[in-house]
């Protein structure tokens, strides 16, 4: 229950803020307690494309997840802000943090 509310959490807060120009993007493993997560990255891709990309990269690396999502955010230091938030709230649920070097391409 905890995961879910930390996930719905994490889905929330960009959606609070107005279409911005960052994002970065995550992707959990809910029966392997991971959480993906590609650093900041200025929105030059439509969501939808920097989301395919994200699971793409994580299928062909093996990677079992359940959903890929990329947060939006106003500035590079908002994207920052809520990409911590959400992993000071993935750790305290158990959860691995995988940092994974990616920049949609496009």
């Amino acid at each position: 229950m905890r995961a879910l509310l930390a996930l719905a959490l994490t889905v929330s807060i960009p959606q609070m803020a107005q279409a911005g120009d960052w994002r970065y993007c995550l992707a959990p493993s809910h029966a392997e307690h991971k959480i993906y997560m590609s650093p900041p990255f200025s929105a030059t891709t439509p969501m939808d494309d920097a989301e395919s990309q994200f699971g793409r990269l994580l299928s062909r690396s093996g990677v079992r997840f359940d959903d890929v999502q990329c947060p939006r955010s106003e500035n590079e230091t908002a994207a920052l802000t809520m990409q911590q938030h959400a992993v000071v709230i993935n750790r305290e649920l158990g959860n691995e943090i995988i940092n994974m070097r990616w920049k949609p391409s496009g």
